[in-house]
């Protein structure tokens, strides 16, 4: 029986790096951060089969060298498990609020039950609360089992109570594809620990684990129809798919605005250096715009062709102008340093929405307010061209 169960951990480990590889091909810098959490939680699933796997295979084996292996990975086995549970919570907080400073300052109260329980395992080496390794190498529950096993059920348990309060407050339909993972995951999961806690000796946690992590990774490749391939930034279809969300999730105090940026003579980038230069522009542009970002929580996506959004929220209108300020100066200092043959000139402009707005008007707002700023930088251009000792007498 031991042998079968290691087979099966095998098999689980196969397949959850199958899914891990498929998921980041394009590279680990180009995943959103929500798959970053999801990459996290299917690498401590594969640990725990690791471990698991040893554990059974090393059983009963008399040696004292096999002995003292038992005792290391059955007590990194005890700390695994809450940490992936810890991870579960993180990502279900993530893709229901879609915020990494609201994340950032829960994550120091989300971590204590996972710290505490490693403490415990690795105190359990001499008191054996938690499990117990006798002279002929047999692995036993301790008499503190319950509270390793209640800390993930914690995790699990409050993952699954903030699922259900955003179904209730938002609607099941406006979400509805996270919604059933991040519901269906975690009662699963306890339904299969409850059944192994009740019949020692059978190990069914972590296989339903990774199936239910095999049905998140179809899901995240359905997904990828929602993510611009040249890019990595989300696409319109996701942009559609956010929007009602963040209305009915933003902060009332905050400014919710939509910015939307066009890069001037991109065709002529097009006609003069070829596609393949231009898709260049394009994927150095969406990198400039998640840098200018990186500390908020804003949704950046490719609208299509050379058309980008960024829907945010800041306290006032002027951290929405200083946000533009950002980008152009990050374009310049791009211009400036770029040793390719074209520059990245954008125009931008943005909206602020108010009550009285719906979703139509404030991208419509946003793209008039971009178009007025291109027939700007054209008026001024051209008065470049035409006097030319205007940029003499600035420099």
């Amino acid at each position: 029986m031991n042998f079968l169960y290691a087979e099966i951990n095998v098999v689980g480990i196969i397949l959850l790096l199958l899914f891990l590889n498929n998921m980041n091909r394009s590279g680990i810098k180009a995943v959103p951060f929500d798959q970053y959490l999801f990459n996290g939680c299917i690498v401590m699933n594969i640990l725990i089969f690791l471990l698991d796997t040893g554990m059974w295979l090393v059983d009963g084996q008399g040696s004292p060298v096999l002995i003292v292996f038992n005792y290391a990975i059955t007590t990194l086995y005890y700390i695994s498990n809450p940490l992936i549970c810890f991870m579960w919570l993180m990502y279900t907080d993530y893709k229901i609020y879609e915020s990494k400073t609201r994340l950032e300052k829960r994550i120091r109260f989300y971590i204590i039950p996972a710290i505490v329980s490693a403490i415990l395992s690795i105190v359990s080496l001499q008191t054996g609360w938690f499990f117990v390794i006798d002279a002929s190498n047999q692995y036993m529950r301790g008499s503190y089992f319950s509270v390793m096993a209640g800390i993930s059920f914690v995790y699990l348990l409050f993952a699954f109570g903030m699922a259900l309060k955003d179904v209730i407050k938002n609607g099941w339909e406006i979400n509805r594809s996270i919604n059933i993972h991040l519901a269906i995951f975690p009662l699963g999961i306890i339904m299969a620990a409850v059944f192994q806690v009740m019949y020692f000796g059978i190990s069914i946690i972590w296989v339903c684990a990774m199936l239910a992590f095999a049905s998140i990774y179809i899901n995240i490749q359905n997904g990828e129809i929602s993510t611009d391939h040249l890019t990595g930034l989300y696409n319109r279809r996701r942009l559609d798919e956010h929007l009602p969300r963040r209305l009915q999730m933003r902060k009332r105090e905050h400014h919710l605005f939509a910015m939307i940026l066009d890069l001037d003579n991109f065709k002529s980038i097009n006609d003069r250096y070829g596609h393949a230069v231009g898709d260049d522009a394009l994927v150095k542009m969406a990198e400039l715009l998640q840098k200018s970002c990186q500390d908020s929580d804003d949704f950046v996506a490719r609208l299509g062709g050379d058309e980008f959004i960024i829907i945010g929220e800041r306290k006032n209108s002027e951290e929405i102008r200083r946000l533009s300020h950002e980008i152009s100066r990050e374009a310049d200092v791009y211009n400036e340093q770029n040793l390719e043959e074209y520059e990245l000139l954008p125009s931008i402009g943005y909206s602020i929405f108010s009550k009285e707005d719906t979703i139509d008007s404030l991208l419509a707002a946003a793209d008039q307010a971009m178009y007025r700023n291109k027939q700007e930088r054209k008026r001024f251009a051209r008065i470049v061209r035409e006097n030319p000792l205007l940029t003499q007498g600035e420099s």
